[in-house]
Parts: C-alpha cells; structure tokens; sequence
C-alpha cells in the first residue's frame, strides 16, 4: 500500500513539473509549452494581442499585430487553448504578449514573382535562391534545405524557360526561370584610359582596430548617448543613427539561424528617409537580412535601446523598422535602392574573378521580400569581370567597381536595365591600388548630383571622378572599418562598425 501511494505521488509531482493541469473528470489538460526560440513569419490579417493565455483562451488584450508585420518574430511559448493555438511573440528581441496562431503565415512558400538569366554557359542557378520563406502548419519558418524542388539547378546556357515547382508538407510554390536568348548580352569593350590615381596609402588588414565609446568589453557594450562629428580633408561626417546590437534575440539564444539579425553589417544603401543595412551573423555567411530604419521617425539614440524603450515608443518604432527574411545576399556591400525597391548583387566576394553570372535581387520596400531575381555578367571580350561591389542609381542603372589586379588599376562600368536585359559600358578607369596591402573595397557608392564616385577601404575615403579622375582623399582615422557608403540627394552617408553607425556628411 505504502508503494502505490508513493507512486501516486511521484506522478503527480511529474505531472506539476511539466506545468499540466488536473481536470474535475480527471482527464489532463496540456498548459504552455515551453521550446527553444523559433522565427515565425507574420500573415497580412491585423489580431489582438493579449498579456495572458490560458487553457480557457487569451486575455488582457493590449495592442494589434499591425504595428509588428514586418518585424523580426520569435517566439519561445506556445499555448493550446478553447479558443485556438496562441504563442507568446518576441519582437525585435523583445517579448510582448500571446496572440493566436492565425495571425503567421501557415503552410506557405513565398518566392520571387519572376527570374531572369544572362546566357551564360558557364553559370547554373540555384533555384532555391529565389525562396523569401517556407512555413510549417504553424506559420514557423523553416530551412530551405528540406524544401523539395523540381529541378535545383538550371544551366544559363540555352535559352528557354523552365517551369520550377516547390513543396513542403502542403506548402506549394511556382516560379518561372527564364534563360534570355542574347548570347552577346554582358559582353563589351574594357577600353577606356585609366587615369593618374592617388598616391597609395598604408593601412590595416582585417578587422577594426577600435570601437565606438562602448562597443567594448570595458563599457560591457552599452548604448552611445553622444554623437560624432568626424572631420577630414573638407569632409564632415555627423552621426544620423547609432543601430541596435541585434534587432531580434541575441547570440546563443535565437534557436535556429534564421532568427539573429546582426551583429556585423556589411553594406548600407539610404534613398530619402529610408536607411536599409544588410547585416549577418557570421563574417563568412551568404544569408542574411536586410533592416530597413524611417530616419524620420527613429531617433538617433533611442533604436540602441529596443528592448528598455517606453511601451508606446517601442510599438512606434516597430512599425518603422523593417526585417526582411532570411535570404541569400552574398557578401551584402553590392547594395543601392530606389523609392520602392532595395537591390542587392548577392555575389561571391570569395571569387578573386569568374566567368559566372551574378545575382540581382530587387526587393520590395513594402514587405521587404524578393521581387524579382535577374543574373548579369560583364565581360571584356572573354575576359571576366566578377564585380564585388556596386551601387544603383534608381530602378535600371547601376555602377560597378572592378579592380582589374593585372594591370593595377580600378574599372568604372555602367549597367543599364532594358526590360529584362542589363548591358554593361566602361565609363572611366583609375591608375593604382589606393591602399598598398591588398586591403578590399569595403564602401561604393555613386553621387549622380556630381557625378563621381566614393570608395572606402577601412577609414579612407577616395573620391573620383566619373570617367577614373582622382579627386581627393579623406583618411578619417577611427581606426573603425567602413561598413557601406551612400549617396542620396546632397549627402554621403558613411556606416561605421563596432557599433554599428550611420553618419552623413555633405557632397561636394
């Protein structure tokens, strides 16, 4: 007798331990479910959120999804209630309240509208390129390696189309893949005479050698609550927004690799108040996403602090602060944008230079998911030109940088956009490295009220003239690297990493 009732005693004690509840008609009813933090994907309806949920349904309603459809969202509890499935969300790394399973996007597939290929036999594309996301019965976003696909690659070398079919569980998606019939598209003549460059320069290779204030361990990475003013050469630099840490949960906490946002940015593009940094969790990651930030709506200071900020500023700044999906970006500085799109050349910074054709994702400012997918090439005639960093100038033109190594100076290419084809001219050429170690282009962007071009390697700015005329150099000695440059109206703006910051200056 005295085993049994311990034994009973040890179930109920078991039963308490995992949070489940004892019914009147002693049947069990499950409670919350506590799991490791999952990235979830929000659907187009608006839905209550609520403080509480309980095996009877959700209360303390307090605010709306709306405010939060295009944040980044997590969540690590759900609960199965009367009234449906509800789950405890986090946005931008931090926790608001329940809301019920309709709100995600369940069972889908979001994939680019339409997918474009330069001929090029020596180039295959991954189809699993084109995918924004895939969902499980629970709108929980789920990796691209257990999607099946119709056919994964395509050779870019015959013209056609081919129809690609995805599936997971009862997600379905289709996306056409065209493969253009100009076999002589990309191809054009590296003829232009390089200009005298600058006198090289002397500086570090690899990472930052300092931080802001208190992106260190000394001030245990705390927010910077003074600004900037960098000064060189007749370029003045002030600081326009110091960026959050992370805009989702945090290292080891994220649960799956489609959850972190950040830490390391690596190529910013602004067009009016729209600021768009593409950032990763690792220095060797091909995925990433993109954050847009409404500068006019966002303060300089206060984005630092997503997690501390009043209720009301917290649910403002969500609504302004945009989080794409998980997606393919390459190394993320071949970045530029227009008023309705972001694009990104999502390229192979790895490849010294290649015959193969590169990726042009446009994606929508709206949702901040692919629109479309182009690929392009340049070619000299046989002689490739791999480009690691570009700019846009609006929706059909964009600048590319090459440094041709052979001959030791940098090429200048005009790509314009007819229809689906983009087709390459050399406008101008510069003598020289710039910098003397082989250090890489880490900012390019093109200012269309001057027509010239700023390059960044580490803290130095060289500015050229459209057709390769060196102009001026700016070496701003904060021993920080530049993260991405951007020319939009009168202004140049400049991130810095560690921490990451926004800062913008005058053109001239």
């Amino acid at each position: 007798m005295k085993r049994k009732i311990k034994s009973k005693l040890l179930i109920a004690g078991t039963i308490a331990a995992l949070g489940l509840f004892v019914g009147s008609n002693n049947s069990y009813i499950s409670a919350k479910t506590y799991h490791k933090a999952v990235t979830k994907i929000a659907g187009n309806g608006n839905y209550a959120v609520y403080h509480y949920a309980s095996k009877m349904g959700p209360s303390g309603k307090f605010t709306s999804t709306k405010y939060f459809k295009h944040a980044q969202i997590q969540s690590k509890q759900s609960i199965a209630t009367k009234k449906g499935k509800f789950w405890k969300i986090i946005v931008d790394g931090r926790t608001v309240g329940w809301v019920n399973q309709n709100f995600f996007a369940r069972n889908k597939i979001s994939v680019a509208q339409n997918v474009s290929l330069v001929q090029n036999n020596q180039y295959s594309f991954n189809t699993k390129d084109a995918i924004n996301y895939v969902t499980n019965s629970a709108g929980t976003a789920v990796d691209t390696s257990k999607v099946t696909v119709s056919k994964s690659k395509i050779n870019s070398g015959t013209p056609g189309k081919t129809t690609v079919d995805y599936s997971y569980g009862k997600a379905k998606a289709t996306v056409n893949v065209t493969v253009r019939s100009d076999k002589n598209e990309g191809i054009a003549r590296a003829d232009k005479k390089p200009m005298n460059g600058p006198k090289e320069v002397s500086t570090w290779k690899g990472s930052s050698k300092s931080s802001s204030r208190n992106w260190n361990a000394a001030h245990h990475y705390t927010s910077e609550t003074r600004s900037n003013t960098f000064r060189a050469n007749g370029l003045t630099l002030k600081t326009k927004l110091f960026q959050p840490r992370f805009v989702s949960l945090g290292y080891n906490q994220s649960g799956d690799k489609m959850g972190q946002v950040g830490v390391i940015p690596e190529g910013i593009t602004v067009n009016g108040s729209n600021f768009t940094v593409a950032l990763f969790n690792s220095s060797s990651a091909q995925n990433g996403h993109l954050v847009s930030y409404n500068l006019k709506h966002i303060n300089k200071f206060k984005a630092q602090n997503l997690q501390t900020l009043s209720w009301s500023t917290f649910k403002k700044y969500a609504s302004h602060i945009k989080v794409s999906p998980y997606i393919k970006l390459g190394h993320g500085q071949a970045i530029g944008s227009s008023s309705a799109y972001i694009y990104v050349i999502a390229n192979n910074n790895t490849s010294s230079n290649s015959s193969a054709s590169e990726e042009i994702l446009q994606i929508r400012k709206s949702d901040m998911k692919i629109n479309q997918i182009w690929t392009f090439r340049i070619s000299n005639y046989g002689s490739p030109r791999y480009i690691h960093n570009a700019t846009f100038a609006g929706d059909n033109t964009m600048y590319c940088l090459f440094h041709n190594g052979g001959n030791g100076y940098y090429e200048y290419w005009k790509v314009t956009r007819n229809g689906d084809s983009w087709m390459p001219v050399e406008v101008g050429a510069t003598k020289g490295n710039f910098v003397n170690n082989g250090s890489p282009v880490q900012g390019f962007t093109y200012d269309q009220n001057h027509n010239q071009f700023y390059i960044g390697f580490n803290d130095y700015i060289f500015k050229v003239g459209e057709d390769g005329t060196y102009k001026s150099t700016h070496h701003l000695q904060v021993r920080r690297e530049i993260e991405g440059l951007s020319s939009s109206g009168n202004k140049l703006y400049v991130e810095f990493a560690q921490r990451g910051e926004l800062t913008a200056g005058n053109t001239n």
